[in-house]
């Protein structure tokens, strides 16, 4: 039996809320970021939509002080970088740089100054993390935003929002509360749950592929992320005033093989 013999959900898609409580199903509760259950110190958790949106509606106020423009920081590596990115996103990686086997570590003081150094060191500049999945931007959100905690001397930046989806993403899953049907036993709890969500429709779950370097398996329909279910705009040109440490020969090193 398939998953869409199994699941018959009334509406276009089932929405995961960002901060989820225990249920009767025993999904265990989480504070928005993920079920990686790690603490948060930055402001908030923002969805993939959300953040393409608040990146393009700056550009109507480029020549004008009424707004801050916010700064999307992609933590991925760069080899994930340079696979594929959102555009006008800055590189700092964490918590290692290239990604590639024997990667060097990366200091939470350098990912601090690296920010500070973006934003002409402007704490309130509304900042947004992003990484693979919304586990590493968890991270670097907590460091901008509780340096103190960290031995960083800087001041805290005030407006963090970590990308919850991230620039692949994730399954998304059916719960209960979303009308469904033949996975619920007789007192309406899951049974063996929760399942996968078939997001593009095809009759079945989708496998990571690779589609710009053969190290990197970016593309998956069924995963919720940036550049997948989400499908908002992404590159993998480099640019200068966005690479990390603004230096594009950093990413021609590391040898990536192109997908044929």
């Amino acid at each position: 039996m398939n998953l869409k013999t199994r699941i018959t959900i009334l509406g276009a898609a089932v929405a995961i809320a960002l901060t989820a409580t225990a249920s009767a199903s025993g999904i265990p509760e989480v504070d928005g970021n993920r079920y990686y259950e790690l603490p948060r110190y930055y402001k908030s958790e923002i969805s993939v939509s959300e953040a393409y949106l608040a990146m393009e509606h700056s550009k109507d106020f480029r020549h004008s002080r009424r707004e801050a423009k916010p700064v999307l920081i992609d933590v991925r590596s760069l080899r994930e970088y340079a696979s594929g990115h959102p555009e006008d996103a800055y590189n700092v990686p964490y918590p290692t740089v290239s990604g590639l086997g024997g990667d060097p570590a990366q200091t939470p003081e350098k990912l601090y100054w690296e920010v500070y150094d973006i934003v002409h060191g402007d704490v309130d500049t509304p900042i947004m993390t992003l990484c693979r999945t919304g586990h590493r931007s968890v991270l670097a959100g907590n460091i901008l935003a509780d340096p103190e905690s960290y031995g960083i001397s800087g001041p805290a930046f005030t407006n963090v929002r970590n990308i919850w989806e991230g620039f692949v993403g994730q399954p998304r899953y059916a719960f209960t509360g979303g009308n469904i049907t033949l996975m619920l036993d007789t007192e309406g709890k899951l049974v063996g749950g929760p399942y996968p969500l078939d997001l593009n429709n095809d009759g079945g779950l989708n496998s990571d592929t690779a589609d710009v370097y053969t190290q990197t398996k970016d593309a998956n329909p069924d995963k919720d992320g940036w550049r997948n279910f989400a499908a908002l705009p992404w590159s993998t040109k480099i640019q200068r005033p966005l690479a990390y440490e603004r230096d594009p020969t950093l990413y021609k090193a590391l040898n990536l093989t192109p997908v044929q």
